[in-house]
């Protein structure tokens, strides 16, 4: 069997399997809390190996790329109309991929990497602090060398997937190089010594995905919690992993228009009447918009799985995000009721595509903001 042919298997195999989630997580919809929603749904993915898709084979996992994941996670989101659940699993699926199975030393990957590919372990990326976002200037955990040992004292906030997590991977300021923060990312267990998980106000979107905060005080760590280079994890670790997520996340974005777009056609194919050539041009108007950032969001993942320079995926994910924008808006027309007869709550699919559309745009302005820099000092290459 050609590598090509497996590559094609393994796609369809991975979307089928995120139809089937879909389904799943629809009849699981009831009034049971969101939470308990998450943690029932997690353990029927890790017995249908779906948390194990980003893991390496030597380690329990399937070793899936990129490229397979997004289309199944915009399957995902086309069936079943939630990225709330999508976002938990991506993160699941990104941090086993990204920062232990790249990052981590071989007793690291040993000890993480299987229990994730199970299911028996959930790790959760403690970045983010209140007041200061993801801010490394406004970053303010810190671990101080004590012997060979590390003391980690701080909060961090917006924790995805913290509520089930047992591995929290915090990042901490441990000194200083060319006149910037330096940090440290460890990886601290849940009954660690002076951690304690706190609950948060509920986000009020992108359900069911579980959110938490964490203290630290006086947490002692020893250096082999340390994950990947000392001092070098926000370059490292950080932007990696989000880079990482924006470009899964367009799968989700990608899943939530092709839904808005099916819906805005059933729409005008139930109402009376001939539908007019220039409906018919705009409807096809928007199946190009979406195709074209389709393309770009598949492209972004071939040039993650191969390794290239950030700057070549963040380029794509500029344009990506200013598609969809442009297409979301264009859309808001056609399918958004008023907002008293809108949906609320996990079935308010376009809310929270467009929520999520408004989250890459923050990231994607940063990104705007340097490549304009480089084109007018004139070092963009050709």
């Amino acid at each position: 069997m050609t590598v090509k042919r497996q590559s094609r298997e393994k796609l369809s195999r991975l979307k089928m399997q995120a139809v089937r989630l879909a389904g799943l997580d629809l009849s699981a919809r009831a009034d049971n809390g969101d939470l308990e929603i998450s943690r029932g749904l997690w353990r029927t993915m890790a017995r249908r190996g779906l948390l194990g898709w980003s893991i390496p084979a030597a380690f329990g996992g399937d070793g899936a790329r990129f490229t397979c994941i997004l289309p199944a996670v915009e399957a995902f989101v086309g069936a079943g109309g939630r990225p709330g659940l999508a976002l938990s699993w991506m993160v699941h699926l990104i941090v086993g991929k990204v920062l232990i199975a790249g990052a981590a030393n071989v007793n690291q990957k040993k000890e993480i990497l299987p229990g994730m590919a199970a299911g028996k372990r959930t790790v959760s990326i403690a970045l983010s602090e209140p007041g200061a976002g993801s801010d490394p200037k406004r970053i303010r955990t810190t671990a101080v060398k004590k012997g060979r040992s590390y003391v980690l004292d701080g909060e961090k906030a917006w924790l995805t997937n913290g509520p089930l997590a047992d591995l929290f991977i915090v990042f901490a300021v441990t000194g200083e190089r060319g006149g910037r923060k330096a940090f440290t990312a460890f990886i601290v267990p849940k009954e660690t010594p002076g951690l304690t998980v706190r609950q948060m106000p509920a986000l009020g979107y992108l359900r069911p995905s579980p959110h938490c905060e964490i203290q630290l005080q006086g947490c002692v760590l020893p250096e082999t919690a340390i994950l990947g280079p000392r001092g070098r994890a926000w370059e490292d670790l950080s932007k990696p992993f989000r880079v990482a997520e924006d470009v899964l996340l367009s799968g989700a974005i990608l899943g939530g228009l092709e839904r808005e777009l099916r819906q805005a056609a059933r729409s005008l194919q139930e109402g009376k009447g001939e539908i007019k050539n220039d409906v018919k041009e705009r409807i096809g108007g928007f199946a190009a918009l979406l195709e074209a950032a389709r393309e770009l969001a598949r492209g972004a993942a071939v040039l993650l799985d191969s390794g290239m320079y950030p700057t070549d995926v963040e380029h794509r994910l500029v344009s990506f995000h200013l598609i969809a924008k442009t297409l979301k808006e264009s859309l808001r027309d056609v399918t958004e009721k008023p907002a008293s007869d809108r949906p609320s709550g996990p079935d308010a699919t376009g809310d929270e595509i467009a929520r999520l559309i408004g989250l890459g745009m923050h990231a994607s302005r940063a990104r705007q903001r340097k490549w304009g820099g480089t084109l007018l000092i004139g070092k963009e290459k050709s």
